[in-house]
Order: structure tokens, then sequence, then C-alpha cells
């Protein structure tokens, strides 16, 4: 009886106290699970980040804002996707044409510019949320990037890795010769967010993104739309 007490407590000892969970690895920059696409130096191939991205975001419910700034304008993009009612809003401002919106639903695309009010419907309209939910090559700003991986961070509460803009790989392909911002990565393959700003002595540009809501956004009816 007294060995068999013994061995009972032997094989419990290395169990975690009720309540508790043994411990995990920390995540490191180094034992990351970089998606397809990327690793702890950055993009691995041209290419890949824009499909593992749009391969993770497709039939997923999301917001993203996009703004480009140049030394003498601003535009900003926000979409946002809701899976589930098959809409989707999308509000563009510019500094030289100012605000409009739009709502895509499945009775068609319907157009609203708030300076003269008016509402344009497209019926026919054949869309689909792959075309208009997010930005045409989003990975753009990010060819030719020097990136280092820097951080492990959480975005939705899944890890992520944060890279930060060391300046241009590759200048005999970029006409910048000088960048700097950060990246992130969402270890489930999209781009979560990146601030990068790129230029030379005759130009500058600024281009921020960012992924939000992912899996919850929702998409009210506009408040501008007709009553049917």
């Amino acid at each position: 009886m007294a060995l068999a007490s013994l061995l009972v407590l032997a094989g419990c000892a290395g169990l975690a106290p009720a309540g508790q969970q043994a411990s995990t690895p920390e995540t490191t920059v180094e034992n990351f699970s970089y998606p397809p696409g990327w690793s702890q130096d950055g993009i691995t191939d041209i290419g890949l980040p824009q499909q593992t991205h749009s391969d993770t975001v497709e039939n997923v419910s999301r917001r993203t804002r996009f703004v480009t700034s140049d030394d003498d304008a601003t535009r900003t993009i926000v979409r946002t996707v809701d899976v589930e009612a098959g809409t989707v809003s999308v509000r563009s401002e510019a500094t030289l044409f100012g605000t409009t919106y739009a709502y895509y639903s499945p009775n068609g695309v319907f157009e609203y510019d708030p300076e003269t009010e008016e509402v344009t419907l497209r019926p026919d309209e054949n869309w689909t949320t792959a075309g208009v939910a997010d930005v045409e090559r989003l990975d753009r700003p990010l060819l030719d990037l020097g990136l280092a991986a820097t951080e492990i961070v959480t975005v939705e509460g899944v890890p992520a890795v944060r890279y930060n803009v060391t300046g241009i790989a590759n200048r005999d392909f970029a006409p910048a010769t000088g960048a700097s911002g950060y990246v992130t990565v969402s270890e489930t393959g999209y781009i979560a967010a990146y601030n990068v700003t790129r230029g030379n002595d005759g130009f500058t540009r600024r281009t921020t993104y960012d992924l939000s809501e992912f899996g919850n956004a929702t998409v009210e009816r506009p408040s501008w739309l007709p009553e049917e």
C-alpha cells in the first residue's frame, strides 16, 4: 500500500496545481509562426503576403482604414464589410474631391454625395465583396522595404509580429531613397496594420492601413438612404 501511494504521488508531481495551467513558452520573434510570405527578416516572396492576406480575410467581416498622404493631398478610404448581411459600406474623403459614401447591398449599389445630397442607385451592378472590400494591391507600399521583426504584439486576441521599417532594401527598382515606419502582421496571415513613409528629395508619401473588428464588424443601413 505504501509503495502504491508513493507511485501515485510521484505520478502527480509533474502536474500543475488545480486551477492552474502549465506555463507555455513565451512567443518571440525567433519562434513566432510566420504566415506564408513572411519571415523574421520581412517579406520572403513578393506576391505571397497579398495572397495570404486575401485568403485569410475572405468571407470575414471587418473594418479597414487606408490613408495616403502626399505633399499636398490626403485621401482616406474606410471600408466596412458585413458578411452575414451581405453588405459593404465605403466612405471616401479626398482633399481635392471631398467626401462620398457608397453602400453595397443585395438590392444594388447606392452612392451619396453629401454636398449635393444626391443619391444614385445602380441596381444592376454585379458587385462582389472581394472586389470592393479591400485595397487593391494592399502590399504595394511594402515592396522594396527593409524590414526587421522587433516584437510580438496581440491583435484581435491573436499574436502578431511587428516589423520596423529599416529603409529601402532595393534602390535599383524603387524611386524612394529612404523609408521609415512599421508593419504588423497577424499570425493568422492578414496584414493588421502599417504606417510607412517613403520618399526622396523630390517627394514624400505616407501610407497607413489598419484592419479592425475582425470577424464582428457590422454595416448599418445608412441614414441617407431613402426609405423603400
